[in-house]
């Protein structure tokens, strides 16, 4: 399995070595070049060899599990209102990845209104404008609308 390396914005990362949890920092610009996803294998001076993905991505994403819905109005020859079940697989302050139980009548592009709640102590309830920013199946990746720069609930939710 491989582990997730986070990259700065110096294309520097710490590498934290799974066996001896040792820490090392590399410059990793000759691989930064390179848009598609980086794997590579890193080796620790203890002798460990293992796999890291270079995570490229400017905001932190929290892994996540949360049922919820969407809305989709479709606005060809007849404007119909579609709505939908979803799973919240992760989350960021920018957007997050959603997986449908159907396919969708949306395409990238479309904007949707989704809802659902945080798995927080105060079961929090999310309802957001969004952008369809890329799909792979049934599998959705969606960015805010507007910016989240005053919303401490997600704030709080993403770093606890």
């Amino acid at each position: 399995m491989a582990v997730n390396v986070y990259v700065n914005d110096d294309n520097t990362a710490t590498f934290v070595c799974p066996e001896c949890q040792k820490t090392g920092i590399k410059d990793l610009t000759k691989f930064i070049q390179n848009k598609n996803a980086t794997r590579l294998k890193a080796r620790c001076s203890c002798g460990h060899s293992y796999e890291v993905f270079l995570e490229k991505r400017k905001k932190f994403r929290k892994q996540a599990n949360l049922p919820g819905t969407y809305k989709f109005s479709s606005y060809n020859s007849e404007s119909q209102e579609h709505i939908g079940t979803m799973t919240v697989k992760d989350i960021s302050y920018s957007g997050l990845r959603i997986k449908l139980q159907l396919m969708p009548r949306f395409k990238v592009g479309d904007t949707l209104f989704i809802e659902f709640r945080l798995d927080d102590a105060n079961r929090s309830q999310i309802k957001k404008k969004v952008v369809v920013k890329n799909m792979k199946g049934l599998t959705a990746g969606l960015a805010y609308s507007s910016p989240q720069t005053h919303d401490s609930v997600l704030g709080f939710y993403l770093f606890n």
